[in-house]
């Protein structure tokens, strides 16, 4: 790759190590293996076992797994996990009062394989496998749900009917005196009216017929008022239906534990290189203390954050590279230009036979 058009010039990217002078008025890459403070103290699973032990008072937390997706479905469960043991996952349901956008999402929250396993490794939480519903129960799981749909519209129906009853009640002192208000205002011009057309008026009643006014339908003394309030309730639409969403659900009666241990349908990262490379690392970092998400986007595997990442922005991108992998310079340098655009510092992370992980962070910068 070379810089600008025309006569070949010197290589516009440069990896740099300890020693070397930097090139001016070029474009290099920073590669120093970094001797960071926080890597110096590791925080012991220790009081997080005592969190543990906190949370487990009435009933373990429960991550159902299916497929390979592990699934947290209790607020409670969810703030918990959160706060007190650092992981904080991804939501992907929708909100009761927003379903048709994804900006903000709601219940269920999703793990990542490596937050499910070190959960369920330090004994926070307890992996089950839940039954898959019968396709054969599937017309009777719809009429239960539309029957308990029909159901709740009645009472809500009734409710709505009694609430409205209720404030016409605490409104009919006030539509009393609005009522005698319009029709004093109404008078005077009733009056005024009334002279001018005194005399046209005895003549059109002695020229009309009576059979006349019965044939009209309308018995004689009726006054009709728009202005009178109807005593009947409107009823409650149907799009009107208030569904109950639930924040919690019970423990499946037939779900069965799972073991991370162990290779199976629902959880299939078991032994598998890739994933043992990156729980490692998810490990080592989140015993230093970081938040860590998914950063499949920002190409990296995870997003390390200071602290919750609702109140803090990521600092680093972290690449997980086995030692004897060759990480390609191209590859090297698309991570690290993304990563400085985006106001974060690459982190290159490789395990070592020995347990410790070596980090190497990377950054992209302009000399003027």
């Amino acid at each position: 790759m070379w810089a600008g058009h025309g006569p070949r010039r010197r290589p516009s990217t440069w990896v740099r190590g300890r020693v070397g002078a930097r090139p001016r008025s070029l474009v290099y890459l920073e590669a120093i293996e970094s001797e960071r403070p926080w890597l110096s103290e590791k925080r012991s699973p220790g009081p997080f076992l005592e969190e543990r032990g906190a949370l487990a008072q009435g009933r373990m937390l429960v991550v159902e797994v299916a497929n390979g997706r592990s699934l947290v479905w209790g607020a409670e469960a969810v703030q918990a996990l959160r706060e007190r043991l650092g992981v904080g996952g991804r939501t992907v349901g929708a909100l009761p009062r927003g379903p048709r956008q994804n900006s903000r999402l709601g219940l269920p929250l999703l793990l990542m394989p490596e937050e499910a396993r070190l959960l369920a490794e330090i004994g926070a939480v307890t992996l089950v496998s839940a039954p898959r519903p019968d396709p054969r129960q599937h017309d009777l799981a719809l009429a239960a749900f539309k029957l308990q749909q029909d159901q709740s519209f009645r009472e809500q129906s009734t409710l709505a009917a009694e609430a409205r009853e209720t404030r016409r009640r605490e409104l009919l002192d006030k539509i009393a005196e609005g009522q005698a208000a319009k029709r004093q205002r109404l008078e005077p011009e009733s009056g005024a009216a009334g002279g001018s057309q005194e005399a046209g008026g005895s003549r059109a009643a002695e020229g009309s017929d009576p059979e006349d006014d019965q044939a009209s339908g309308e018995p004689e003394g009726t006054v009709l008022s728009s202005s009178q309030p109807s005593n009947e309730v409107a009823p409650l639409p149907r799009s009107a239906l208030l569904v109950q969403l639930a924040t919690a659900r019970p423990r499946p009666v037939k779900a069965r534990p799972l073991d991370w241990r162990v290779q199976s349908k629902d959880w299939p990262h078991a032994g598998r290189p890739a994933h043992e490379l990156r729980y490692s690392i998810y490990k080592d970092l989140w015993e230093h203390g970081f938040f860590l998400s998914g950063a499949g986007k920002f190409g990296g595997d995870f997003l390390v954050y200071p602290g919750d990442p609702l109140r803090f922005h990521a600092h680093y991108i972290a690449q997980c590279w086995a030692p004897e992998d060759p990480i390609p310079l191209q590859d090297l340098v698309s991570a690290g230009r993304l990563g400085t655009s985006v106001r974060k510092t690459l982190l290159l992370c490789s395990p070592q036979p020995d347990g410790k992980v070596v980090y190497t962070s990377l950054q992209w910068a302009s000399l003027q």
